[in-house]
């Protein structure tokens, strides 16, 4: 039986809106939980975002992913995205996906702490939204509270010991290699495998290179339980 063709490419834009905390040591990210009925990432817990419209312009022109992640946040939180948003990464969801895959640009935004007041998930795409430093966020995580897809939680873990000083890490990443992980088996469970992994270029499925950034960033992930789970130290076979 031939294997399944990869999904077409869908274009998307998604950020991480993020605000003093009240003693303004230590920055809050909004974060939604998506829909149990969605088509991608069910009931996972994600940044607000969302594909590009024609009306955001051609994907070959940068202005366009920037409308796209205005549009999808003021659209699904109700915050106006008036401030300078920095493009930080980018991520190709594996060729091993038939339904849905994504191009993905994820963005960071650092608002006025009074410009979140009335952030809010739409009630349809998303529900539950909720203001919280990455550490917190990741602590839900850890009890296997929320599930956290591995780009996000990629993207929680490289924030955490950031804070609000976040931006000025992120300005130094070149964004535009993407990473597209790989998809393995294993006795413990499917994997998401880095293009930083010493197994990956043994594994099917389309390859890219490993961008600089991407060196920060866990081995591979493996769906554990509930929850996808990262390995901090390379594979050594398959």
């Amino acid at each position: 039986m031939a294997d399944a063709q990869p999904a077409a490419l869908r274009h998307a834009s998604t950020v991480v809106v993020a605000r003093p905390t009240p003693g303004g040591d230590d920055a809050e990210i909004f974060m939604v939980i998506r829909s149990a009925k969605s088509p991608f990432m069910p009931s996972t817990l994600v940044f607000p975002g969302g594909r590009l419209d024609p009306e955001d312009g051609d994907p070959a022109d940068d202005a366009s992913w920037d409308r796209a992640a205005r549009r999808e946040t003021a659209e699904e939180t109700g915050v106006d995205l008036r401030a300078d948003i920095l493009w930080f990464d980018t991520w190709l969801t594996p060729s091993a996906e038939s339904r849905r895959r994504y191009l993905t640009r994820f963005y960071w935004a650092c608002i006025e702490r009074d410009a979140g007041e009335g952030a809010q998930a739409d009630g349809h795409e998303t529900h539950e939204g909720r203001w919280a430093t990455a550490a917190a966020h990741l602590e839900r995580w850890k009890a296997e509270e929320i599930d956290l897809p591995p780009p996000t939680l990629a993207t929680l873990l490289r924030l955490a010991p950031l804070g609000l000083d976040a931006g000025a890490t992120l300005r130094t990443l070149n964004p535009r290699g993407v990473i597209l992980p790989k998809v393995a088996a294993s006795t413990d469970g499917i994997q998401i495998v880095m293009p930083h992994d010493r197994g990956y270029a043994d594994l099917p499925g389309e390859a890219a290179p490993a961008p600089a950034r991407a060196h920060d960033l866990p081995f591979r992930f493996t769906r554990l339980e509930r929850v996808w789970t990262p390995a901090s130290k390379p594979s050594s076979s398959d």
